[in-house]
């Protein structure tokens, strides 16, 4: 797995970047970062968000791939709710576990399998028998959290998340402006609001400012085959002016 992420990069404000990245892949990089991070209070809306993408495109991950993702974010985000005391409490709780019961009813009919008893989640007795049990759960986060859930359980789920984000990438690759140009309908409205957009806000000169201090632009570089040549732009200038 590589990770080009660069590291000298001064960081942009998201109103910026909003400029230059499209809205998916922005949320694509701050699922990332929140992966990277281990910010596992924000792992219900990476769960979501996994869930509905991948409910419309299916083949971005295989059923098993999908189900471990889903499953262990929820699953990560309940425990670090149950092992603190502020947090250990059925009434915060429970909303999740509900989510894991949906989850699993959910998968019983994706698989065809509506005559089939839906399973209640060992999971969700196991939570729930913590919370009841303060010796029980100080014993668990001890002795069986840091091996069923620690740094392995942590790196399957990156791995995880990086997969489903790079196939995410491929799927809605980054299109050039004549591609997106051939998608508008009426030109001068789509002009009118795209405009409006960026030409005025101070976003704009804080992006362009930012990518010329990286030198984005060569000049140098060979001439592509839809520039006119320096002749003839010599020409085209004598004639204009």
């Amino acid at each position: 797995m590589e990770d080009n992420t660069p590291n000298s990069c001064a960081p942009l404000p998201l109103c910026t970047l909003r400029l230059l990245i499209p809205p998916i892949r922005l949320v694509s990089a701050a699922i990332w970062q929140t992966i990277q991070q281990k910010v596992v209070a924000d792992y219900g809306m990476l769960e979501e968000f996994v869930f509905v993408v991948t409910d419309i495109v299916p083949k971005l991950l295989t059923p098993r791939q999908r189900a471990q993702l889903i499953m262990g974010l929820r699953a990560r985000l309940i425990l670090e709710l149950c092992q603190f005391e502020a947090t250990a409490d059925i009434r915060l709780v429970q909303p999740h576990l509900d989510r894991v019961q949906t989850l699993i009813e959910a998968w019983v009919v994706e698989g065809c399998a509506s005559n089939m008893k839906v399973p209640h989640s060992k999971f969700v007795d196991l939570v729930q028998n913590l919370l009841k049990n303060r010796d029980e759960r100080e014993h668990f986060f001890q002795n069986v959290f840091p091996v069923e859930f620690g740094p392995a359980y942590d790196d399957a789920l990156h791995d995880l998340m990086w997969l489903f984000l790079s196939r995410l990438e491929q799927f809605l690759p980054l299109q050039t402006f004549q591609q997106v140009s051939s998608m508008f309908g009426e030109a001068s409205s789509v002009l009118d609001e795209c405009m409006d957009s960026v030409s005025r806000c101070r976003e704009l000169k804080t992006l362009l400012q930012y990518q010329k201090d990286l030198g984005q632009l060569d000049h140098n570089e060979r001439t592509s085959p839809l520039e006119p040549s320096w002749s003839f732009a010599l020409e085209l200038e004598s004639i204009i002016i």
